[in-house]
């Protein structure tokens, strides 16, 4: 009799190891299956939709919350990484794509990046032969949090450009970071 309630033990065990398992896998399967708008700046920014498709608003792709530069044609890089590559990348070119007033301060506070030339989004396409024979050098673009940079670096992608950069949460998100986490903020931030 011990033999075999040892057995049923044995046999409980496995099972609830292999349904341990089992949870934890598909756990991690349904947080890789979260999308959101990348965002647009509307009220479809925080919703979360379980599958791939695009933006009921903007039409543009959504991410998926857990890679977020999974099956676009850019990368996008949180603080760290930015700052990583402008740091390490020789011939970076940086595109703030704010309205002339953000990018002079006039009309927010917020700074910009050192370096960085000013193309705004209602002026990139008009405008795009000023940065046309930079296609093959690595580009980061961004704006103050992350609403304009997504659609000009998906523009950007459709015209040529192969190694285009989006800064996830814009200036807004770089200011908000503090020194600790973010060692580089002020080395590369240009404020009045």
């Amino acid at each position: 009799m011990n033999t075999k309630v040892q057995s049923v033990k044995n046999l409980l065990l496995l099972l609830g190891m292999l349904l341990a398992t089992f949870i934890m896998f598909s756990q991690d399967v349904l947080a890789q299956e979260e999308y959101k708008c990348t965002p647009c700046g509307c009220s479809e920014d925080n919703t979360i939709v379980h599958a791939p498709g695009n933006c009921r608003n903007c039409g543009m792709k959504l991410i998926n919350i857990n890679n977020p530069s999974e099956g676009l044609n850019y990368t996008n890089l949180f603080n760290n990484r930015a700052c990583k590559l402008i740091r390490e990348t020789e011939n970076l070119i940086i595109l703030d794509v704010r309205s002339e007033g953000e990018f002079a301060q006039r009309t927010s506070q917020i700074g910009r990046l050192k370096k960085a030339i000013n193309i705004p989004i209602t002026d990139i396409e008009e405008r795009l032969s000023e940065i046309d024979t930079h296609k093959s050098k690595p580009i980061l673009v961004y704006c103050s949090v992350s609403a304009r940079s997504p659609r000009v670096s998906q523009l950007l992608a459709d015209s040529g450009f192969t190694k285009i950069y989006n800064l996830m949460g814009g200036l807004n998100a770089w200011n908000a970071a503090s020194a600790e986490n973010l060692p580089c903020k002020t080395d590369y931030l240009e404020t009045k």
